[in-house]
């Protein structure tokens, strides 16, 4: 009887080997996989801050001077409730005007009315928590947006009687 020639590795073996250089490979891609995501998840959440305090920041310049901080604050508040998962609890930490005389330049024009002009700058925070990330420098991680805006307001005559045109 004739013996079969050396053939190499069975079947078997190369079965058990293809499952030890997967579970290998996946040892390796899985953390950068998931650090991916992560990264990814950031990216966002800055793009979330810097948008909110956008459109915060135009809302606050449109309109009563005296309201802004109302009109931001509505547009975090819509945000937060939108947005959930790792962005969350987007803030607003501060909202002022230049010149900081602005508001009390509209209060000193009622009731004859008149134009006020200037900026208003909005600064927000978004507080992320990612998932993987976190081990390796420890989180939550916060980031801050600040946007700026020209505002033009007109006071309305509240003296009563007729206005005179420009």
């Amino acid at each position: 009887m004739r013996k079969k020639p050396f053939s190499g590795i069975s079947k078997r073996n190369t079965k058990a080997a293809s499952l030890i250089e997967m579970a290998m490979g996946l040892i390796v891609l899985l953390p950068v996989l998931l650090t991916i995501m992560d990264l990814t998840v950031i990216t966002l959440a800055v793009q979330i801050n810097d948008n909110a305090a956008r459109e915060a920041v135009r809302l606050a310049a449109s309109g009563d001077p005296g309201q802004a901080q109302a009109r931001a604050q509505q547009v975090i508040a819509r945000i937060n409730k939108s947005t959930s998962g790792y962005v969350s609890n987007i803030t607003l930490t501060a909202l002022t005007f230049k010149p900081t005389t602005l508001l009390a330049n509209a209060v000193a024009l009622v009731p004859y009315g008149g134009t006020i002009s200037g900026s208003v700058t909005v600064q927000t925070q978004a507080t992320v928590t990612p998932f993987v990330v976190q081990y390796v420098y420890p989180g939550p991680y916060n980031f801050n947006s600040a946007q700026t805006c020209p505002i033009t307001y007109t006071v309305p005559n509240t003296a009563g009687g007729q206005t005179i045109a420009p």
